[in-house]
């Protein structure tokens, strides 16, 4: 086999270090979004996992699971409290997270706070179906701030 034939076989590879002593390495189909903020390097790339964000270097969330792992972290304290009103997001850049809380009938208002907002606009562009539209719901506000000096003022309000 030429030398050719063996690096196009090779592709590209991401590659993430969970522990100090293991890593997982996935093929890289495709880069579809690379960039920076003031915060974090963001990329959102394409494996065997579907559509990838990463940031500064680690998977937040993929395509194939995003679902399962939203409704995992949203659904059972929601179903535990039995009628939520308000909530309050610390993070979430993805919308996924606020999607599942604005599923919730009892839901009247979510609060998402994430200091990144090139990561909010970025997956609104780049992965729209993850946040389904939930930006345009008037019972969602979107501040850009830090999540804990925000949390008081929020408080306050409600």
């Amino acid at each position: 086999m030429s030398i050719e034939a063996e690096r196009e076989k090779a592709g590209f590879w991401f590659s993430e270090e969970t522990s100090p002593e293991s890593s997982i390495s996935l093929k890289l189909h495709s880069i579809l979004f690379s960039g920076s903020s003031p915060y974090q390097s963001v990329s959102i790339i394409k494996t065997s996992f579907g559509r990838t964000l990463v940031t500064d270097g680690k998977t937040q969330s993929c395509e194939n699971d995003e679902k399962i792992y939203h409704e995992s972290l949203v659904l059972p304290p929601l179903l535990k409290h039995g009628s939520p009103k308000k909530i309050f997001i610390g993070g979430g850049g993805e919308l996924a997270t606020a999607r599942e809380c604005l599923r919730i009938p009892s839901v009247e208002k979510v609060v998402m706070v994430d200091i990144d907002e090139a990561v909010v606009k970025m997956c609104i562009e780049h992965l729209p179906e993850w946040g389904e539209e939930c930006w345009s719901d008037p019972r969602l506000q979107i501040i850009y701030g830090d999540a804990y000096e925000n949390f008081d003022k929020i408080e306050e309000d409600w």
